[in-house]
């Protein structure tokens, strides 16, 4: 599941073949195209930059109103890098965005978000604009992030925690293991906790996704056994690696995302089990 670390390798690896190269073929499907991003020639301008913002990705092409590709993976797309020539791994009518120059191609399949706008405008983007502090960044602001869970502090921390206008990056993987080394319940409510336990979960959440973004199997324990590569994420009926309780799971409300949790490193006694939200319902809902 791409999370804040998988899009930020995605942005290094395309960076490393694409940027400063000629644009020699640009290829799309079904995206939303601003009227002032309509009229530009993708085609023969220069890759400028690729860069990630939590889960979003945006590569700018040097046209005059400097475009910008913006896309979203959410739980099912993927960007591939090619050699011009070689075999793609998917069916190339499966590609929404292909991106071709001299020396690669990197199409990207099933995206559910493809959007072209400018530079100006992305400035504005209804979504993008109200992003949080990027956890896997150099700068993360962490004063900025404690400011923004205290904003909307009547829910659980879980639920803030993957609020990307809170801090933009963190997934459900990564909300699930900073709790547990935090000790924290997923149903504490926010303003309950203080700062100081915020920013030790908010740290938990940092470490761990900074300690992924070299690529590999994705891992939050790093105890002997190479198999246990979590603490509790999708671990529920397994023994937990501290105390040896069993390892449980619980959802939330308006959320269609569970935790996984230890009761007694995390001292979670009731837990609510709300039926989760149909599908159907969620593709139409607007998520950061």
């Amino acid at each position: 599941m791409p999370e804040g670390d998988t899009i930020f390798r995605t942005a290094v690896v395309l960076r490393r073949v694409l940027a400063g190269q000629r644009v020699t073929g640009f290829e799309i499907t079904a995206p939303k195209v601003s009227a002032a991003a309509r009229g530009e020639a993708i085609v023969g301008s220069l890759v400028t930059a690729i860069e990630s913002n939590g889960k979003h990705l945006f590569i700018t092409f040097g046209t005059p109103q400097r475009v910008v590709l913006h896309t979203h993976m959410k739980m099912s797309g993927s960007w591939h890098v090619y050699r011009p020539g070689e075999r793609w791994w998917e069916p190339e009518s499966e590609a929404r965005v292909v991106i071709r120059t001299e020396q690669a191609v990197a199409p990207c399949f099933h995206p559910p978000i493809v959007e072209l706008l400018t530079e100006k405008e992305l400035g504005l983007h209804r979504v993008v604009s109200h992003l949080g502090p990027d956890i896997i960044r150099d700068e993360f602001d962490i004063d900025e992030a404690i400011a923004r869970l205290r904003a909307n502090q009547d829910r659980d921390v879980a639920t803030a925690l993957l609020d990307q206008a809170v801090i933009s990056g963190i997934g459900n993987v990564f909300k699930v293991e900073a709790l547990f080394l935090a000790r924290t319940s997923p149903w504490a409510q926010v303003h309950d906790l203080d700062d100081a336990k915020l920013r030790e979960i908010v740290g938990h959440a940092r470490r761990l996704i900074r300690l992924n973004r070299a690529g590999g199997v994705r891992r939050t324990h790093f105890g002997l056994n190479a198999r246990e590569r979590m603490w509790v994420d999708e671990r529920a009926g397994l023994p937990c690696h501290v105390c040896g309780t069993m390892v449980e799971s619980g959802w939330h409300p308006d959320e269609v995302r569970k935790s996984w949790y230890c009761p007694t490193c995390q001292n979670v006694t009731t837990v609510p089990r709300p039926a989760p939200v149909p599908a159907m319902h969620v593709r139409h809902r607007d998520r950061l």
